[in-house]
């Protein structure tokens, strides 16, 4: 998947949720903090709606995925043994790659990062880019 080109931007929107919707009941407990504070900031910046919703859990899932490859890679190795004893790379690798790729796609999208909260796309409709920085910077 390639991510050349112009990117979508995010901009407020009219309608747009007001308050931290419930999470979905199928994420893992230990992401549900994470649910609650992006929600908020999205909601802050006037950028959260219900179609948003199913991508956030996505990105979140994701981020889920890169986690337990993560112990399972280090629990089993880089490598893992064949039922004849052969080498082979452990399939947590392959997982770790893709759930990281989602993860960068769908952070980027939803404007998570610092970087992509920067870009004036992701400021609320009519609301000051500063975002109470002093007055005496130049932003």
């Amino acid at each position: 998947m390639s991510t050349r080109g112009r990117k979508a931007e995010l901009k407020a929107i009219d309608g747009g949720l007001k308050g931290v919707p419930k999470h979905p009941a199928n994420l893992p407990l230990d992401l549900i903090a994470e649910w609650e504070a992006i929600c908020a900031d999205m909601v802050a910046r006037q950028i959260l709606n219900t179609p948003a919703l199913g991508l956030l859990e996505s990105y979140l899932i994701a981020r889920w995925s890169v986690q337990e490859a993560q112990r399972a890679i280090a629990e089993h190795g880089v490598l893992t043994k064949t039922a004849h004893q052969m080498l082979k790379p452990n399939p947590a690798c392959g997982l770790l790659s893709k759930s990281l790729e989602a993860v960068a796609r769908l952070g980027a999208e939803l404007g998570i990062s610092p970087a992509a909260r920067s870009k004036g796309q992701f400021q609320p409709k009519g609301g000051s880019r500063d975002q109470g920085a002093p007055p005496d910077l130049d932003i």
